[in-house]
């Protein structure tokens, strides 16, 4: 007779014998994951102090809604920008990913169009007929009459058929002049 039907005739008659074998193997499960919740909790005490920060539920978008959940991180593993609570009014100045931490520099209160935009560059509005289906936060360059005025550039607001860009502040007169002459045009990167 093969051993896997002698195995089962065995066990037929004697059923203790099955449910032996099946809590030995319950207790040994239970076991295991108790020594790695308790390995576990072990790891998170060698945190040391934590703290409460926002991170994003969902990749988020300048101009979306700002959707996030709070989770507690280790001080040493979380930048002193991070913020713990959205101030009112908040707004998006870039992208970010889910599952990152929002920080200072992330998000912004304050009104207006240079909101979104980076510390060291200057905002300009500028009119392109192609400007208000520029995504905010997408990269462009920005030419007049053939030159090239402004070769890092990003959408930060579009309001009506004004697309406001941040430039860095050494092309922004450069960048307003062509505004204001209605020749500045915005140069979509892929």
């Amino acid at each position: 007779m093969h051993v896997a039907a002698r195995a089962r005739l065995l066990l037929a008659r004697r059923p203790w014998l099955y449910w032996s074998v099946v809590v030995a193997i319950a207790a040994l499960l239970a076991t295991s994951v108790h020594q790695r919740l308790g390995s576990l909790d072990d790891a998170r005490q060698e945190w040391g102090e934590t703290r409460q920060v926002l991170v994003a539920r969902e990749p988020l978008t300048p101009g979306g809604p700002i959707l996030v959940d709070e989770a507690r991180l280790p001080v040493a593993a979380v930048s002193p920008e991070a913020l713990g609570e959205l101030p009112a009014g908040a707004r998006l100045r870039h992208h970010v990913a889910r599952g990152d931490v929002l920080t200072t520099l992330d998000v912004t209160a304050r009104p207006g169009p240079a909101a979104r935009a980076e510390v060291g560059t200057v905002v300009v509005g500028l009119t392109d007929p192609l400007g208000p289906y520029a995504p905010i936060g997408a990269p462009v360059l920005i030419a007049a009459d053939g030159l090239l005025l402004a070769d890092t550039a990003t959408v930060v607001d579009v309001i009506d058929d004004v697309v406001f860009v941040a430039v860095a502040a050494d092309d922004g007169p450069a960048v307003a002049a062509a505004a204001q002459h209605g020749v500045a045009t915005l140069l979509h990167l892929p």
